[in-house]
């Protein structure tokens, strides 16, 4: 070639390559301008709403719920699929998606040729990119809408990466019915996740998105065997899988159902699901065999409350060491729309009855008002027109505190709450995730300890829960890995668990004797409670382990007879802590080291005296409980020919007797001696003008059960023992005795000395109004 033609053909070149790039620059420009402006990419379209899955904390679906359309919906990672069900895919629909820039010009064109010599459409020849565009905006199938088609694929291309489409196509193709996307199909046709599927599995789930309809094992399981033949035989034919594989698989049998949706646990994942809703999986604190148990326990028991009008039930299990939900039954039967059985008892709010009064005795504890063997008054008070009266509208004159608890007795657990104050047992409540509380301490009034407020099951569980971490209150956790919240101190250590050490206690007037000869029964700290009306009755139970609540009622607030804590709700408890701690439970709270044990009178609870006939023991809080002494006892003298009570003004030496006697207050007084519990004391001799009152003389010297030693080389007459006492304003003289014997009589202001013998000698000193007290000394 000359050199003349040579540089023409080079012009030539050269104007065609310059007016392509302008074409392609002017076709690049006019792209952008309508992937932008006009026709831009509708990636809202690739977001659909999702299912909800709610699964226990051992990974076992609980339940789970369709998406808000109604569709079944699991997304999933492209890593979290088989990758043999990737490879799959690509051989049976696109085997040159990673290469192509949407849309494959020789696939459309063989498809076209294949339709034209069918005569009908036998294949689409889209890519994959090119159906994320179908589904992306659904349309009929015309060329018009096959070339939107391929314009969606180029602009999907250019906005994601190759294994994000292949993802967003993994996610978002039909499965049949309103199955979409391989994390749901994998789960709803073959129970599992899409990285287990076997090798038939897969063939099958791979030709699915082709004909949804058609090749759906539940609706033609004929089809099915040959949609999966044909793509077994094209990973076949890619050596995806072998000969070996492929005989298997055509062997593997079809489920000819899909799986039906997990059904435990419904209200818990009810709430769940609609406190998430956009979450596709939620990871729970359920345990599954504790929720199947308790599932299991409440339709077994709730046939039994049947046949007493008593049709639901609820129950809470709550870790107290991970303040962790376990399980939750809302009712016996989610199902039974005659009895609301959809209806979430567990958070209904309901009268507590007694359920409270443990927390009030908690703050008495702290507070240093009461101790667990102090006696407190049962008897009818009026609070300016409130008049608290017990369950069995009985009184019982002077109780212990433990009694009080026990018994569940109203009227003390109202006169502590009067002495606690409203507005901290109020506060303690609020502070202890008692969200139902919505009026003011001064509404609720003193009757809120005896359940003039509405709680949940599960808010009163977590409470006592606080009670198992020595009066440590955390909010609960529902959801594994939540954030750990702030904890709150609602009592001390000491009085969580001497209110827990009371509670342990089996022997309750309330609870069916033949309870008594269990021999399983498991150590747990429970509380009982019974609404007005007997419309609700609870039991509460926690040991170091778990804290149970069960409720059983009526939703339709329908009371029954029967309905009885102790009776209807506590032996549904104890089984449920049966079943899930078979072998009971391994250790129970430690004493805190700011507990101690003390004798106290056995009649007054308080520390005894000289003068207590009998004590008993009592755990205390060192430093904070009550520490009078016996206010109760008192010794006086009597007249041993006359009985008449005496004292120094009509006193005859050597006929007389010391008694002690119970000196209540006048009214607990006046009650217990009508009921005939403690005799009147002998009256004072009439034809005295002395006065028995007030409290008697106080022993400074010598002490009570002091020692003293005579020594050999010093003169006895120089080895006297002081008696001296203190005594009250109105006393004048001070009258000592020795074994019943006068030895001195002295000015209230006078110090007297003995000279003793060897032995031991009991010293009364008394005043003169027959008041006395005494101490014994031993002389060696």
């Amino acid at each position: 070639m000359s050199e003349t033609k040579l540089i023409y053909w080079w012009r030539r070149r050269s104007r065609r390559l310059r007016r392509t790039i302008v074409a392609m620059a002017v076709l690049a420009a006019a792209f952008a301008i309508v992937n932008w402006l006009v026709y831009p990419l509708p990636k809202q379209l690739l977001v659909r709403p999702s299912s909800t899955f709610v699964y226990s904390r051992d990974g076992q679906l609980l339940n789970c719920f369709t998406s808000s359309d109604r569709f079944w919906r699991k997304p999933v990672r492209l890593s979290q699929i088989s990758p043999l069900m990737v490879r799959s895919v690509l051989v049976s629909e696109d085997r040159w998606f990673y290469w192509h820039p949407g849309f494959n010009p020789v696939s459309l064109l063989e498809a076209a040729v294949d339709n034209l010599r069918a005569g009908h459409v036998v294949r689409g020849g889209s890519t994959l990119t090119m159906q994320i565009a179908r589904m992306m905006e659904p349309k009929k199938r015309t060329i018009g809408n096959k070339l939107l088609e391929i314009f969606r694929a180029v602009q999907l291309e250019l906005a994601y990466s190759k294994d994000q489409l292949l993802e967003t196509y993994f996610n978002l193709a039909p499965y049949g019915g309103n199955i979409e996307g391989i994390g749901a199909a994998s789960y709803f046709y073959f129970g599992k996740t899409p990285d287990q599927l076997t090798v038939s599995e897969i063939a099958i789930l791979t030709a699915l998105p082709n004909s949804p309809t058609q090749l759906r094992p539940d609706r033609d399981m004929d089809a099915c065997h040959k949609g999966r033949e044909k793509v077994l035989t094209r990973m076949l034919d890619a050596d995806l899988i072998s000969r070996d594989d492929y005989s298997q698989a055509l062997r593997e049998e079809i489920p000819a159902s899909r799986v039906a949706p997990a059904v435990a646990a419904p209200h818990f994942c009810q709430s769940m699901e609609t406190a998430h809703p956009d979450q596709p999986e939620i990871r729970s604190t359920i345990d599954y065999a504790t929720q199947i148990t308790c599932e299991r326990l409440a339709r077994n028991y709730q046939v039994g409350l049947a046949s007493k009008g008593i049709h639901n039930l609820a129950i809470i299990v709550i870790d107290n060491k991970t303040d962790e939900l376990r399980a939750l039954v809302g009712s016996a039967n989610f199902a039974d729309d005659d009895h609301q059985g959809q209806v979430n008892g567990a958070l209904a709010p309901r009268s507590p009855g007694s359920a409270l009064k443990p927390f009030v005795y908690a703050l008495g504890f702290d507070k240093g008002i009461i101790s667990p063997e102090l006696k407190v008054e049962d008897l009818p008070i009026d609070y300016s027109g409130y008049s608290p009266v017990n369950y069995d509208e009985k009184y019982h004159g002077v109780v212990s505190v433990s009694e009080a608890l026990i018994q569940s007795l109203n009227v003390p657990a109202v006169n502590l709450t009067s002495k606690v104050g409203i507005r901290e047992i109020y506060d303690l409540l609020k502070a202890g995730g008692i969200t139902t509380l919505n009026r003011k301490p001064m509404e609720y009034g003193l009757p809120l300890i005896l359940g003039s407020c509405e709680v949940n099951l599960l808010e009163l569980s977590n409470l006592y829960s606080a009670l198992a971490r020595g009066g440590i209150s955390r909010p609960l956790r529902v959801i594994q890995r939540e954030t750990p919240s702030r904890t709150t101190k609602l009592v001390s250590k000491e009085a969580s668990w001497l209110v827990t050490d009371i509670l342990t206690d089996l022997k309750r007037p309330d609870l069916p004797g033949a309870w008594e000869f269990t021999v399983n029964m498991p150590k747990v700290a429970w509380k009982t409670g019974t609404s007005y009306g007997r419309k609700d009755a609870w039991a509460i139970g926690y040991d170091p382990d778990f804290t149970i609540g069960v409720w059983t009622g009526n939703f339709s607030a329908e009371g029954s007879v029967a309905l009885v804590g102790a009776e209807t709700s506590a032996p549904l408890m104890f089984d449920v802590f049966s079943a899930i701690q078979p072998d009971g439970n391994d250790s129970w709270f430690k004493m805190p080291s700011g507990i101690d044990e003390r004798t106290v009178c056995a009649v007054s609870g308080e520390v005894n005296t000289d003068a207590c006939p009998n004590t008993i023991t009592e755990h205390y809080i060192v430093g904070v409980s009550p520490s009078t002494r016996c206010t109760v006892h008192r010794t006086i003298l009597v007249d041993t020919k006359t009985g008449f009570a005496v004292c120094q003004g009509c006193l005859v030496p050597g006929r007389f007797k010391e008694m002690t006697v119970e000196d209540w207050p006048p009214r607990l007084a006046s009650w217990l001696a009508q009921s005939g519990i403690v005799n009147r004391e002998p009256p004072h001799n009439p034809n005295c003008r002395g006065e028995l009152a007030g409290e008697g003389p106080v022993i400074v010297s010598p002490e009570r059960d002091a020692v003293y030693s005579l020594r050999s080389s010093v003169p006895k007459k120089y080895q006297h023992i002081l008696f001296k006492a203190s005594l009250p304003l109105d006393s004048r003289k001070a009258h000592w005795f020795v074994d019943g014997q006068l030895i001195a009589s002295a000015p209230s202001d006078s110090s007297v000395f003995y000279l003793p013998d060897k032995g031991s000698h009991h010293i009364m000193c008394v005043d003169s109004y027959g008041r006395s007290s005494s101490v014994d000394i031993r002389v060696q």
